[in-house]
């Protein structure tokens, strides 16, 4: 009976156990939140670095196919600055079902994206001699009647565009594209520098998106070279044969940068 009672008086812990249990328990935690901690950390810059690639990604993107769809010898090429580009952009593309040259008409089918009459909107249409660019002057105008798509079935006209040019020639199915004058620069909003696309033909210049970003805002966020056929530099934008541009993205207080380079080449060179 006292062996008994002496074993079941031993029960439990004593308070030095409870402390190496206590200590023990604190430093695997603290080892714990540690790891945590170091893992958060690594999470965001993985997704910091994410955001700048994909930053980097999308700007390069946007540019060059503007880029390789102008032609400097038409006249794509409005104003070259070393951050910034005015562009004539591609935003609508028909296809031509008859023309009117008394009244300088396009009628069109299989019509997207954005026709209108505003100021630096124009069209690059398909002539046999070569592309030609007419400014729109009018989109749908009355009196559209005479213009018929020449099949007995299948398309017919969609829309109706006048211009200020000669449309002489113009062959049924010839492909049209709608164009419309953008700058592209980087434009502040808050405390970060974004790509920007404003409207070039707007006295005030107005931005109509914002695109991506935040770039550095040093001078090497967004940076243009223009060569010529001859790889010289130019400042003419009738000359430019190849666009070379160069993106710097930012994150974490622009402490932590990322670089793309690329060479672009407009169309027909």
């Amino acid at each position: 009976m006292n062996a008994t009672r002496r074993r079941l008086e031993r029960n439990g812990f004593s308070f030095v156990e409870v402390l190496i249990v206590l200590t023990l328990g604190s430093l695997i935690a603290a080892a714990l939140y540690q790891v945590v901690r170091f893992q958060q950390r690594v999470y965001r810059q993985e997704m910091a670095t994410i955001e700048r690639h994909d930053a980097l990604r999308l700007a390069s993107s946007v540019l060059a196919s503007d880029i390789m769809e102008a032609s400097g010898r038409e006249g794509d090429f409005v104003a070259l600055g070393p951050d910034s580009i005015v562009i004539r952009s591609p935003v609508g593309f028909g296809v031509v079902c008859d023309t009117d040259n008394s009244d300088k008409r396009v009628g069109l089918f299989d019509t997207a994206g954005r026709f209108a009459a505003g100021a630096g909107d124009s069209l690059l249409i398909y002539h046999p001699n070569g592309w030609v660019v007419r400014e729109i002057q009018t989109v749908n105008p009355t009196g559209t009647a005479s213009l018929k798509c020449p099949y007995a079935s299948g398309p017919t006209l969609e829309m109706t565009v006048r211009v200020n040019g000669d449309v002489t020639g113009v062959p049924a199915g010839a492909p049209v594209r709608a164009f419309h004058v953008y700058t592209y620069h980087l434009k502040q909003d808050r405390s970060s520098w974004w790509l920007a696309r404003s409207d070039a033909t707007s006295s005030d210049g107005d931005i109509l998106d914002i695109l991506v970003g935040p770039f550095s805002n040093d001078g090497t966020g967004l940076a243009f070279n223009y060569t010529d056929e001859d790889g010289q530099a130019t400042s003419d934008p009738a000359q430019v044969a190849r666009v070379d541009l160069s993106l710097v993205a930012v994150s974490g207080g622009h402490v932590e940068r990322d670089t793309l380079t690329t060479s672009v080449r407009p169309r027909n060179q």
